[in-house]
């Protein structure tokens, strides 16, 4: 806000004072910015853990949209290696899943977005599973049957892999 004009005694005429803006408000609205984004960072970062993904020769890069309805599943690497467990360790928006609870979760999102009438229509939500590249197929396996459960018939699934070592680009061609 300007400063108002003050008045001059000795003159009697008003005088103009410099025109200075008060920043208070102006500096809440930045720090008020700033926690948004620090947040709105954090929540997006919950929904991919940190994985060493498998390579791949050929692919194509994820070009999800905002309007999608997508689920990423994260299939962590088991802890001893030698003899894994016999149950997937599996995280969806950082929160840990057994297999049970990811059927209701995936239940309840492929109810969202049905592609036709009735609970047994199929759903048009789709899958992206991130897998450890040390991950046991086998635990990768369990999740594409939560996926495929007749009662939530998710049919779009992709996997997440990094491009290959030599640095080339991927494609579905292999070109």
């Amino acid at each position: 806000m300007a400063r108002k004009r003050k008045k001059n005694s000795e003159l009697g005429k008003d005088v103009e004072g410099g025109a200075e803006m008060d920043m208070t408000p102006m500096i809440d609205i930045t720090f008020q910015l700033i926690v948004f984004f620090l947040v709105a960072n954090d929540l997006t970062r919950k929904e991919v853990e940190e994985l060493e993904l498998p390579q791949a020769i050929y692919g194509i890069e994820d070009k999800a949209t905002e309007k999608d309805l997508r689920v990423i599943i994260n299939v962590l690497e088991p802890e001893d290696t030698a003899n894994p467990p016999k149950i997937p360790e599996v995280k969806v928006k950082g929160k840990p899943y057994d297999l049970k609870d990811l059927t209701r979760y995936m239940r309840s999102m492929a109810d969202m977005e049905r592609e036709g009438e009735g609970p047994g229509a199929p759903s048009s939500v789709y899958v992206l599973i991130r897998a450890d590249k040390n991950t046991p197929w086998q635990h990768v396996q369990y999740v594409m049957q939560v996926c495929a459960d007749p009662t939530i018939r998710i049919y779009k699934m992709q996997f997440a892999t990094t491009k290959r070592d030599d640095g080339k680009a991927t494609s579905m061609t292999g070109e």
